[in-house]
């Protein structure tokens, strides 16, 4: 049965697909409209996604896609910092499909949407550049007509801002072409139960449970403690999954002006653990340590004007490293081997201008900050995030990757580098242009500039950091 449904689902989306490609062959003076939807048995099929070819230069080699890791440049005189990188790719387009039924006072749908940002174990880039496709969303959801809505399945996170209201598919989502966006955005896309209720235009509010994983970074931890296993069964079994005790907990409240804009709060709550194993007994035997821990958040969009878009969204806690862009850690360990959740705080601000009907300008201004989370075990080493005792001797230099520092001396290592990240700030300025936009889709071109810094925390020797300068090109087409 599973398969039947799965082998209608796939042809529909190909249906889809084609009848849209097809309207955009035959008419590309848009004297004619194309159809943006499909009816079936009561439902309205609609596709939607785009084509995409985006190209990328970076001063210092990440060896990434699309996709930047601002927390992983290299420090500026390492060998990849004296080393720029090029790349093109495809993969960020994507492919989904909108159904809607309607049954009594209730609407019914379902979302899907997916690119090719993932790679399987057979992925390269050396002839056929074949890489997997991977879900980005993939729920249902149930609107009644009382106000109160129920979402299921993989999307967004509560924790993302939204344009408007509180459900599904009204994300605020910054234009970069970059596919990790800017730094200071705050998101996840990851499964979860989402109930909502708008109370009238303006008030709505929402309350989620949403898979939970731990963001982890320590520096001489203890070798008995248990953070995390890599992936069994269906899992990546090259990634490492934390075991968390409970889901993350989400709450937002949403306030929406015609005038003014959108504005909301919100709040997550979560819970992390960690096992520390000790059969002998000499350190008090083995337990596990659990540490409870979240953030609060704000965001507006103001639109004081058809042509300007100002936004701020907002973050502050402990242990939200996760769902900053940049990915800094959620946790660290104290020298007993006890969990501690790290203060962190995130922010960006946004401005888009749409300066003609067919120009997009918008330019993006962020920060994620990570606290010193650091102790000293019996020994006098320093232990967890951040420690001034490590040293940083050997973070900015550039040495032959098997030693020995010294040249012509046997044995001996690299100096060590034990520089944890402290912040990492971001500018970016782009622009998107339309060619054409109307009832056969659209196609554009973008380009943005970014510049981004990742300082360390000081420890012994100096503070090390990494300047990083980015463009990206994009040409699109998007379906109507």
């Amino acid at each position: 049965m599973y398969t039947c449904v799965i082998r209608r689902f796939v042809v529909a989306v190909i249906a889809c697909g084609t009848i849209a490609i097809s309207a955009h062959a035959q008419d590309t003076t848009a004297t004619n409209a194309s159809p943006a939807a499909l009816a079936y048995k009561g439902v309205t099929l609609t596709p939607v996604g785009f084509f995409t070819m985006d190209a990328l230069w970076r001063q210092r080699n990440e060896t990434a896609d699309i996709g930047s890791s601002f927390n992983g440049i290299p420090f500026n005189h390492t060998t990849n910092g004296q080393l720029s990188e090029f790349r093109a790719s495809a993969r960020q387009s994507r492919l989904g499909l909108l159904a809607e039924g309607r049954i009594s006072s209730t609407t019914l749908s379902g979302y899907v949407e997916s690119d090719f940002l993932s790679a399987g174990v057979s992925s390269n880039t050396n002839e056929s550049n074949s890489y997997t496709a991977r879900i980005r969303q993939f729920f249902a959801q149930a609107l009644f007509d009382n106000g109160v809505g129920i979402d299921a399945g993989q999307m967004w996170s509560l924790m993302t801002p939204a344009k408007v209201g509180v459900l599904p598919r009204s994300e605020y989502v910054p234009a970069t072409i970059d596919a990790q966006f800017s730094v200071g955005y705050n998101w996840a896309r990851q499964a979860g139960v989402r109930v909502s209720e708008k109370f009238n235009d303006v008030v709505s509010a929402a309350v989620a449970v949403e898979q939970p994983q731990m963001t982890y970074a320590a520096r001489n931890a203890p070798p008995d403690v248990v953070i995390g296993n890599a992936g069994g069964s269906l899992l990546n079994s090259s990634a490492s999954y934390s075991t968390d005790p409970a889901p993350d907990v989400i709450g937002k409240i949403a306030f929406d002006s015609k005038r003014l804009g959108h504005f909301e709060v919100k709040a997550v709550g979560r819970a992390f653990r960690d096992r520390i194993v000790d059969p002998g007994g000499t350190s008090g035997g083995s337990r596990t340590s659990t540490a409870y821990a979240g953030g609060v958040g704000a965001a507006a969009l103001i639109t004081p004007t058809k042509m300007f878009d100002l936004g701020l969204n907002a973050m502050w806690g402990r242990g939200i490293g996760r769902y900053g862009t940049s990915q800094l850690p959620d946790v660290t360990v104290r020298p007993d081997g006890t969990i501690v959740p790290i203060e962190a705080t995130q922010a960006l601000a946004t401005l888009e201008v749409h300066a003609t009907p067919k120009l997009d300008v918008y330019g993006y201004g962020g920060v994620e900050y990570a606290d010193r989370t650091a102790g000293i075990d019996t020994n006098g080493k320093g232990v967890g995030y951040g420690s001034p005792l490590l040293s940083n001797i050997g973070c900015d230099a550039e040495y032959a990757p098997t030693g020995p520092y010294s040249p012509g001396a046997p044995g001996g290592a690299n100096p060590p580098c034990n520089a944890d990240t402290r912040s990492i700030y971001q500018g970016n300025l782009g622009f998107w242009y339309r060619f054409y936009r109307g009832v056969s889709g659209t196609f554009e071109w973008g380009a943005q500039y970014s510049h981004t810094v990742r300082s360390a925390w000081v420890g012994v020797g100096y503070q090390p950091e990494a300047t990083e300068n980015m463009g990206f090109t994009s040409v699109r087409y998007y379906l109507p």
